[in-house]
């Protein structure tokens, strides 16, 4: 056997040695991130690239870059092969993608290393934002006509269901219709928009306004969009068709007229024919303005003309006449509790409405004398019902409450005269019945609430019958009646009697009269007068039955003689 030297035994153990050594230290590739996403809403930007760094252990080996997956055509990474180390520029082009997730691989494979480097990429696309469009952006009007006819703008969303709200700022002389909704796709919903021009005056530039629709799930390009509105307003000739009241007494106040026609504006004004200065001017519409006739105008009997006058190029309208220091009339003869027209009957408080048939200056009952009976003459006022003097329980130039006499017979056509100072009897004619009830009202409107008081019998207190304060089944209610007749006839006089305490025993209506409440039958405990007050008011008394019904609003009703008290007179019973 030869001979092998030492030192050639140490050179093979290192060598080999070192081909072990490099075995184990085989080079490692890492990837940052490891995984890629990507989100995509259709219709907007492409999403941004994404890079990705590749490292390895030692070295500059050389690299390749391959996507995998099944339709992946979306996905480009560059550079394709290089050296490492290397960042690598991942782009995603979803246009044309439907809705979805989508999955793809990008390998890196390197040059001896074994295993390749996979980094996983996820592509999320979603439907785009839906889009609020307008069917128009701009909308013109014009005055007149009064008003101008509201236009129409459809609002429709594209893609899926979109909520918005409307406003407009700074133009009350718009409005709009609605100021929220829904919008679905394949709908086109109404926005009504309509201008009042009333309150503008006439120039020659428009009135502009605008209206935002906000829809904050929508584009960003629609989101948010306004509607641009111009209102041209032209003054054009006012036409009159009525003044009232037609005419006015001789030296009157200042007197309120109302004007009605067509084309009137805030800036038109009332004028007198003749005198320079126009009247002071409200306006209530723009078919309606009230003017007052100052006093100096009502001095003379005279017939003075009304004109409504627009700025230019309107001008002024044909006049109406407004008669000064006409005949007095009387228009309607009425009962002062309901206050609807009818038979009246002795002893009933009614009242007359008319042009001119008082005084300027109110005045109410009065007893100058003391001797217990109202007078018969107030602020120059007389008054007379079948000849016979009628007592004056109120009187103004358009209105007189007076009692009809006891004295007065019954039967149609009977003369009905008011005679203001010196001047000429003004007269009408009215039946007298034997009865004529009307029960009075809390507002004196002769309908609603009553004007009724409670009575508590543990204390002996009256309380205001209200929905606040309702009366109870079994409790005593007290309420007024006139044109119950003339029963009382054991007192003489009794035309304009004041009733005083010294009358005993105090009369009372025979046979009782028949009350109803709530549709049950009450027991009257009373039915007489009210001291203190003309005999011509009847106090009734009366107990709410257990079987009406209960309410803030309990019709209740009188029957006298088999006439009955108005309808729609009410109380609160609990």
């Amino acid at each position: 056997m030869k001979h092998i030297p030492v030192f050639r035994s140490l050179s093979f153990l290192f060598l080999t040695l070192v081909a072990a050594s490099s075995a184990i230290t085989a080079q490692t590739v890492t990837v940052l991130p490891v995984a890629l996403t990507f989100n995509y809403q259709a219709g907007n930007s492409l999403p941004t690239a994404q890079t990705i760094a590749v490292k390895i252990s030692a070295g500059t080996p050389t690299y390749t870059v391959a996507v995998a997956g099944v339709g992946t055509l979306w996905l480009t990474v560059t550079p394709d092969a290089g050296k490492l180390p290397a960042t690598l520029s991942a782009r995603v082009n979803p246009t044309s993608l439907s809705v979805g997730q989508y999955l793809a691989t990008i390998t890196v494979t390197v040059a001896g290393v074994a295993a390749p480097v996979n980094v996983p990429v996820t592509l999320n696309v979603s439907a785009p934002l839906p889009t609020l469009t307008l069917s128009a952006s701009t909308l013109s009007f014009a005055a007149p006509p009064m008003p101008p006819a509201p236009q129409v703008i459809r609002l429709s969303a594209s893609g899926s269901p979109l909520s918005f709200t409307a406003a407009v700022a700074g133009a009350p002389w718009v409005q709009i219709s609605p100021a929220s909704g829904v919008l679905v796709p394949g709908a086109q919903l109404p926005f009504t928009v309509t201008v009042d021009p009333t309150s503008l005056n006439p120039q020659t530039l428009p009135y502009t306004a605008k209206i935002t629709i906000a829809a904050p799930g929508a584009s960003t390009a629609s989101k948010q969009q306004t509607i641009t509105i111009s209102l041209t307003v032209s003054a054009v000739t006012p036409t009159l068709a009525t003044i009232w009241p037609a005419s006015l007494p001789l030296n009157a106040s200042a007197t309120t007229i109302t004007i009605r026609g067509t084309n009137f504006y805030s800036a038109s004004v009332a004028k007198i024919t003749g005198v320079s200065a126009p009247l002071a001017t409200k306006l209530l519409g723009n078919d309606a303005l009230e003017a007052v006739i100052p006093a100096a105008l009502l001095n003379t009997a005279t017939t003075l003309n009304v004109i409504v006058s627009n700025p230019a190029p309107g001008g002024d309208s044909i006049g109406l006449p407004l008669a000064v220091g006409a005949a007095s009339v009387i228009q309607s003869v009425v009962s002062a509790a309901s206050l609807q027209q009818g038979a009246v009957s002795p002893g009933e408080l009614i009242t007359l409405f008319g042009a001119d048939i008082g005084p300027t200056t109110p005045g109410i009952l009065a007893d100058a004398n003391n001797d217990g009976f109202a007078d018969v003459t107030l602020g120059a006022i007389t008054a007379s019902v079948d000849g016979v003097a009628a007592p004056l329980v109120y009187v103004s130039q358009n209105q007189i409450t007076l009692q009809v006499p006891y004295e007065a017979t019954a039967g149609a056509g009977k003369i009905l005269s008011v005679t203001k100072g010196a001047g000429p009897a003004v007269t009408t004619t009215v039946t007298v019945s034997l009865t004529a009830p009307g029960i009075f009202s809390l507002d004196g409107s002769g309908a609603g609430p009553a004007a009724a008081l409670n009575y508590n019998a543990t204390t002996g207190l009256y309380s205001v019958n209200a929905s606040s304060n309702a009366a109870k089944l079994g409790d005593t209610v007290v309420f007024y009646v006139t044109g119950e007749g003339d029963y009382a006839t054991g007192v003489s006089p009794r035309t304009g009697l004041i009733f005083p305490t010294t009358i005993t025993p105090i009369p009372q209506l025979t046979p009782l009269p028949i009350v109803t409440i709530g549709g049950a039958a009450a027991t009257v405990s009373y039915a007489g007068p009210s001291v203190g007050s003309l005999l011509g008011l009847l106090q009734l008394n009366a107990v709410i039955p257990a079987g009406s019904t209960i309410g803030a609003a309990v019709p209740i009703s009188v029957n006298i003689g088999g006439i009955p008290s108005q309808a729609g007179v009410t109380l609160a019973v609990k």
